[in-house]
Formats: structure tokens, sequence, C-alpha cells
């Protein structure tokens, strides 16, 4: 697999439900969350960028794509990605963990370069994050599957279908899932530098 062969999908559709407003358009050092993570694909060479859900105010260059089953979480919105992706495989990445470094994400591409895992992803301290990893584009019918049929958990349906981690060797701190008012207040105040 070369990097051509990698599309990247946002999962930028969640309720936002604790944080109160979409999490997307939040901001840091002037850049919002979807900003930051388009800039990390874009220094990737991933020409081929979905943003799954998107329902915020600002325009993006890249499509929005809606999910085909609603109510379905983040394995409803990788699956209606998955089949308008370009390319065997899709970099995932939630929105609300604006500061992973893009550098982690290269060694996890890097590892799955290596993988026959239809799914390698990324952990750290312990925790595996499933909303975090390179996938192939295929998995799309076991998604559907998996979202009709089940109850559409991705850990489910990654041990279901096979994956690998990634170790991240950076501090926890960079995983920061930011969800509700009070983390995003901490994040802001917190002298953490920003890897790029």
């Amino acid at each position: 697999m070369r990097k051509k062969e990698i599309s990247m999908i946002i999962l930028a559709g969640g309720a936002s439900s604790r944080m109160g407003r979409d999490k997307s358009d939040l901001t840091i050092d002037g850049k919002t969350f979807l900003e930051m993570q388009i800039e990390k694909g874009e220094k990737l060479g991933i020409s081929d960028i979905l943003l799954s859900g998107y329902h915020g105010e600002k325009k993006y260059k890249y499509p929005v794509i809606p999910d085909r089953f609603p109510g379905k979480g983040p394995l409803g919105g990788l699956e209606a990605c998955f089949r308008k992706a370009k390319n065997p495989y899709c970099l995932v990445l939630g929105v609300d963990v604006p500061l992973v470094p893009a550098e982690e994400l290269v060694a996890l591409i890097r590892q799955s370069l290596c993988s026959d895992a239809k799914a390698v992803i990324m952990s750290h301290g312990g925790h595996e994050e499933p909303l975090m990893g390179v996938y192939r584009t295929d998995l799309a019918d076991a998604m559907l599957e998996e979202i009709t049929l089940r109850k559409g958990a991705v850990f489910a349906f990654l041990q279901r279908n096979g994956y690998e981690c990634y170790e991240s060797q950076v501090p926890d701190r960079y995983f920061s899932n930011i969800n509700d008012p009070e983390m995003y207040s901490k994040i802001q105040t917190t002298e953490m530098p920003l890897k790029k």
C-alpha cells in the first residue's frame, strides 16, 4: 500500500450533547478542530478527504458525507464514507481528538503498510482507539451487517473482523477526547505544545 492509496475520513457528525455545541467548530489557537484534522491529512499527502456527517457552519472544499442509516453512531458514518472513498484504505480520525500529532498518524500508516490486518488502530497507555486507525474500505458491507443486524458497536465489529494495534509512544494527553466544556476549557488553558 502506498500513501496515494489512502483516503481520509474525519468523523464530524456526533451529536455533541455533552459539549452543547458542534465540536467540529470549536477552536484552538484560531483553528477549528475540523481544520486541524484536515491539515493533518493534507500534510500526509492525502487528497481524498471525506467529512462524515459534518453539520456545522463552516464551508470546506471536501465533501460532507451523510450517514445512509442515521442514528447508528460512528460505524454508520464509516459505512457511508467507505462507499464513497476513492482508495482501498482509509485513515479514520475523530474530530474531537485535535491534539494527536501528525507524526503518530504517519507511524500508524507505516505499520498498516506492513500488516495483513483489515484494520490497524492506535493504542496508547493501554487504551485502544478504534476511531483512530487505518481501515480497508472493502469492510463497508461487513459494517452494514453490523449496524443492521447487531448493535453497531465499533469494538465488536473489530473483534469480529480482526485488527491489530499500533502502540504510540507520545504522552496520553495528546489523545485527549475533547467532548465537554470542562475538558475544552482545560485544553485551552494548559500550556501544552501543539505538535504539528
